[in-house]
């Protein structure tokens, strides 16, 4: 099967020589080279190419936000980011926005073959230099999400009257339980969310939806 390409570049050497190296494969077709985050949502939306490989700086929006946008109106796109901006920031950022594929600008023709086919396939692809930094970047946050799955059906409890503004005194009276033991629950729930008092656990839970 060839696999249709675009290729979203700013810069034009660099979008030739892509164009170019990409297309003495057999098994993939360029079909649209463009320098801007706009051109490149308007060449998927009338082209619906397999792969779009995506450069982070373009004219206008860049590579995230185009990425975001097209996945917005395609959600089946496959995007691989191609860049020079190797930052924890960049990757998951690009991943967010639903990129399937992060190389470095670096990478050599091997590698970004092997990207562009694994994506093509169905498959995801982040180059090894960088594997480091996206988890890096996730592991924590996967690990506080994890931790607000653990709370008990106790701790939420006491979390939702924390959320109402209640003292300690009143979440007792509330629960019916002991100040002391109130203030144990209270503990455990700051150590899960990694907070470290009330205020930083009412915002955290509100901001992931465990209270209303």
């Amino acid at each position: 099967m060839t696999i249709r390409l675009a290729i979203a570049e700013d810069h034009q050497l660099v979008a030739d020589a892509l164009a170019t190296m990409l297309g003495f494969s057999d098994e993939i077709q360029v079909v649209g080279v463009v320098p801007s985050g706009a051109g490149i949502v308007d060449l998927d939306a009338r082209m619906e190419p397999d792969v779009i490989l995506m450069d982070v700086s373009l004219q206008g929006l860049n590579g995230i936000e185009a990425t975001r946008e097209i996945m917005r109106r395609r959600p089946g796109a496959r995007v691989v980011v191609l860049t020079m901006h190797d930052d924890a920031e960049t990757v998951t950022g690009a991943m967010a926005a639903g990129a399937v594929g992060f190389l470095p600008k670096n990478a050599g023709r091997v590698d970004l073959l092997a990207a562009v086919e694994a994506v093509a396939r169905g498959e995801g692809y982040i180059h090894p230099t960088v594997t480091r930094t996206f988890l890096d970047r996730v592991g924590p946050l996967a690990d506080q999400s994890l931790a607000s799955e653990r709370l008990t059906q106790r701790e939420r409890q006491v979390l939702e009257c924390l959320a109402a503004g209640r003292s300690t005194r009143q979440i007792a009276a509330t629960l019916v339980l002991g100040e002391e033991t109130v203030k144990t629950h209270l503990a455990r729930i700051y150590q899960k969310l990694g907070v470290n008092d009330r205020v930083g656990a009412v915002a955290l839970a509100l901001r992931r939806g465990l209270v209303r």
